[in-house]
C-alpha cells in the first residue's frame, strides 16, 4: 500500500502504509488486529485526531488540535505538534519531541531534546538530553536528562540524573544527582540523598535525607534534615542541618543550626544566631549575635558580639568578645579580648585584655591587663606582668606564679 489520505471525520483500519499518511481533522486511525500501525513515511495531520493503537513512523506532524494515539508512538525522526498537544497513552520514543501546547504519556518517553510551550507529563521515566517547557515538567518515575530548562514547576517522583536545571518556579525530586547547577527561583525540595556540585534557589531548599555536594548559595532557608557533605553554603535568611555537617566555609545573614557536629577547612561566619549540637571545628569563627556549642576549638580566631555558651569550653589562637557580651564555659587562647561590660567565667590566656566594666569568674595567664572597674570573683594567677587600674575588684590578691594550671582543652 503506498500513500494513504483518511478524509475528514472517518474511521479507517491499517496495518503498514508503505509511504506517508496523511489524516484529516477529526479523523481515526484503528490498527487491524494488535499488532501496530506502521507507516513507512511521514504522518500527517491536520487538526483532531486519534490512533487507536500503537503507531510507528519515519516523523509525525500536526497542524493543531489533540492528537491521541491508544499505544506507543515511535518515531525514527521528530514529533512536532503545532498549536495542538499530544496525548500517548503507551511509551513516546522519538529523535525530539516539539509541541506547542502539552504532551501526556502514560508510561515512558525517550527522546534526545523536548522543547513544549506548555506542560510535558510523562507516568513513567524519561531519558533526554535536553527538556524545555514553557509551564509544568512532571514525571512519575526516574529522569535522565542532562539538561531541564522549565520556566514554571518540576515535580520528579524518582531520582533525577543530570547536568544542570533551571527552574523558575518550585521543584521536587526524590534524590539522584546534578552535576553541573541547580538554578531555580521558588523553593526546592529533595525527598532522597542528593548529589549536587551548586545549588542557586531564590527562596528555600530542603534535603530530606541530606546529600553531598559543593556550593549552595540561598536567598531564603536551607534545611537539610540529613547529613551534609558541602564546599560552602551561603545563606541569606536561615540554615539548619538535622545531623553533621563537613564542608569548608558558612556564610548565614540569619540563623544557623545543626544537630550534630559541625567542622569547617576555613569560617563560619553568622550574622544572628547560632546553635551546635555538639562540636564546632573550623579555621575561624565570627557570629553577630550569639552561639551555643558543646565545644569549639578554631585554628585562628573567635569574635563573638553577643553570648558565647560552650559547655566544654572554646579554644583558639585568638578569642574577642563584643562589649556587654556574656560567655559560658572556659576561654583558652594565646591572646583573649573581653570588650567593655562583658561577663565571662575562666579564661586561660597568654595575653588578656579586660576593658572597663568586665566580670570575670578566674584568670590564668602569662600577663593581662585589667581597665577600670573590672571585677573578678576568683584567682587571678599571672606569670609575668599584672597591668590593673586601683579600683579592679578582686575577691583573693593576684598571685604571680611560675606553673600555672592546664586548661581543660
Amino acid at each position: 500500500m503506498g500513500d494513504v489520505k483518511v478524509p475528514r471525520m472517518t474511521t479507517v483500519k491499517l496495518t503498514i502504509v508503505d509511504g506517508d499518511l496523511e489524516v484529516e481533522r477529526d479523523s481515526q486511525v484503528e490498527p487491524e488486529g494488535a499488532s501496530p500501525i506502521q507507516v513507512s513515511g511521514s504522518v500527517r495531520c491536520y487538526g483532531h485526531a486519534a490512533f487507536g493503537g500503537s503507531l510507528q513512523c519515519a516523523d509525525f506532524q500536526s497542524d493543531e488540535g489533540r492528537i491521541i494515539v491508544r499505544g506507543d508512538l515511535k518515531s525514527a525522526g521528530d514529533v512536532e505538534v503545532r498549536n495542538g498537544e499530544l496525548m500517548v497513552e503507551g511509551s513516546l520514543e522519538a529523535r525530539s519531541v516539539d509541541v506547542d501546547r502539552r504532551v501526556s504519556v502514560s508510561k515512558d518517553a525517550k527522546a534526545e531534546d523536548f522543547d513544549v510551550g506548555g506542560m510535558l507529563e510523562v507516568s513513567g521515566s524519561i531519558t533526554a538530553r535536553s527538556v524545555d517547557v514553557g509551564g509544568s515538567f512532571k514525571v512519575g518515575g526516574t529522569a535522565i536528562v542532562d539538561n531541564i530548562d522549565v520556566g514554571g514547576s518540576v515535580d520528579i517522583q524518582g531520582e533525577l540524573k543530570g547536568a544542570k536545571v533551571d527552574v523558575g518556579g518550585a521543584v521536587t525530586l526524590a534524590g539522584g544527582e546534578v552535576s553541573d547547577q541547580v538554578d531555580v527561583g521558588g523553593s526546592f525540595t529533595s525527598s532522597k540523598p542528593l548529589k549536587f556540585n551548586r545549588i542557586d534557589v531564590g527562596g528555600s531548599v530542603i534535603l530530606t535525607e541530606g546529600g553531598q555536594g559543593g556550593r549552595v548559595d540561598v536567598g531564603g532557608r536551607f534545611e537539610s534534615r540529613g547529613s551534609l557533605t558541602f564546599e560552602t553554603i551561603e545563606v541569606g535568611g536561615t540554615v539548619e542541618i538535622g545531623g553533621d555537617g563537613d564542608g569548608v566555609a558558612i556564610d548565614v545573614g540569619g540563623t544557623f543550626q545543626t544537630s550534630g557536629n559541625l567542622t569547617l577547612k576555613e569560617d563560619l561566619r553568622v550574622g544572628g544566631r547560632a546553635r551546635i549540637g555538639k562540636a564546632l571545628r573550623l579555621n575561624s569563627l565570627d557570629v553577630g549575635g550569639e552561639i551555643e556549642a558543646d565545644l569549639v576549638e578554631a585554628q585562628d580566631e573567635v569574635e563573638v558580639g553577643g553570648r558565647l555558651r560552650s559547655n566544654r569550653g572554646t579554644k583558639a589562637n585568638r578569642i574577642e568578645l563584643g562589649a556587654r557580651s556574656r560567655a559560658s564555659g572556659p576561654l583558652i587562647a594565646k591572646k583573649v579580648r573581653i570588650r567593655e561590660g562583658g561577663e565571662v567565667e575562666d579564661i586561660y590566656a597568654g595575653e588578656l585584655q579586660l576593658e572597663r566594666r568586665v566580670r570575670a569568674r578566674n584568670l590564668y595567664v602569662r600577663e593581662a591587663r585589667l581597665e577600670s572597674q573590672c571585677r573578678i570573683a576568683g584567682e587571678v594567677l599571672y606569670q609575668d606582668r599584672l597591668e590593673a587600674e586601683p579600683d579592679v575588684e578582686y575577691a583573693k590578691p593576684p598571685v604571680k606564679t611560675i606553673e600555672l594550671p592546664k586548661p581543660p582543652l
